[in-house]
Parts: C-alpha cells; sequence; structure tokens
C-alpha cells in the first residue's frame, strides 16, 4: 500500500508507456491497412486486398477482387491508399459493397461504361469536363440518371484526383455514392 492514495502497488494504474503505441489509440482501419500493406508502401496491392478479405472470411474470385479495386479505387490511380481504404472500412456493409453486381446492375453497369467510352474519343479512360458534361445528357436521356437532381451535378467533387478529368473509376464510385450502381439499389420496374 503507499501511503500517499491508500492503494496497493497492484491496483495503481499502469503507465500508459506499458501499452502498445505508448498508451494512444489508433483507428482499427489504420491497424488493418499497415497489417496488409506488407511491403509498406503506403498503399494496398490487389493481392494485400485478397488477404485481407480472405482472413477475414470473404474469398473473393478474380472476378470479385477486379470489381473491388474497380469500387476501391476511386481516383483511379491503380493503388488504394489510405483515405481510400479508411473510406470503405467504416461502411458497415463493406463486404457487401464488394461484391459483383446483380444482372441488372452488371447491364447497366455496362451501358454506362459504353456511354463513356464512345466519349473517350482518345481512348484515355478520362474525360474533360466537356465531354463529362455531354455524356451525364447521354445518361439521363437514357433514364440512368434523374435529370433534375444531376445535370448540375458537381465535376469538381467527381474528380477524385483533381486533374480536371473524370476516369472510369472516379464515374463509378460517385454512382453508387449516389446510388444508381450497386446491389443495394431498388431494382427499377
Amino acid at each position: 500500500m503507499t501511503a500517499a492514495s491508500g492503494r496497493t502497488r497492484k491496483d495503481a494504474p499502469l503507465s500508459p508507456s506499458r501499452f502498445a503505441f505508448g498508451g494512444k489509440t489508433k483507428p482499427l482501419s489504420e491497424l488493418m491497412f499497415k497489417k496488409y500493406d506488407v511491403d509498406n508502401n503506403g498503399s494496398i496491392s490487389c493481392n494485400e486486398l485478397r488477404s485481407l478479405c480472405y482472413d477475414l472470411g470473404y474469398y473473393l474470385s478474380d472476378d470479385e477482387i477486379a470489381w473491388a479495386w474497380t469500387v476501391m479505387d476511386k481516383d483511379g490511380s491503380g493503388t488504394i491508399d489510405y483515405n481510400e481504404f479508411t473510406e470503405w472500412w467504416r461502411t458497415s456493409s463493406r463486404f457487401e459493397y464488394l461484391k459483383m453486381p446483380n444482372e441488372q446492375q452488371a447491364h447497366l453497369l455496362g451501358r454506362v461504361i459504353e456511354i463513356f467510352r464512345s466519349y473517350d474519343k482518345t481512348n484515355t479512360g478520362t474525360l474533360d469536363r466537356a465531354q463529362f458534361t455531354a455524356m451525364i445528357q447521354d445518361l439521363v436521356e437514357e433514364g440512368i440518371l434523374n435529370g433534375s437532381g444531376h445535370l448540375a451535378c458537381e465535376f469538381d467533387e467527381i474528380d477524385r484526383s483533381h486533374d480536371e478529368r473524370i476516369n472510369i473509376n472516379e464515374l463509378i464510385a460517385w454512382l453508387i455514392n449516389i446510388r444508381v450502381l450497386g446491389n443495394d439499389t431498388i431494382e427499377k420496374s
């Protein structure tokens, strides 16, 4: 028992330095990201993502991992950085989010890509502001987008890479965010 507190040494609080991370807590997303970023390059590779999902009980086929990559790599950079990972990790249905689209959604996605490619005359996988605006009009005319809500969509909001161009990953991420694409989307009759 210590004279000052009246407690025995056994009851005294432990020093924060005796805990991992010096007593500070880190978000689970950061711990998971660092655990699976095995080459420590600051991004998650396709194989690292597959390992993470498999270790958590969600085996992804090659097609599913390709879809997951499209969904998670929202800026189309070819890597999943910590911010993209965290955005995905924070969703309660994170693994549902990675599931392949159902047949109806796959058809819709195919049509969106077909329209996107029709405006990508140089085959770069990106559209400038004018091309994107014209493509949005086509998506509205096809009934894929609601004209009143999406005609004035924010190009800068969708352009996650801030390169003044929209790539297909950015478009797909936006369509998922506004619930045009995704397995939880209510089927149109």
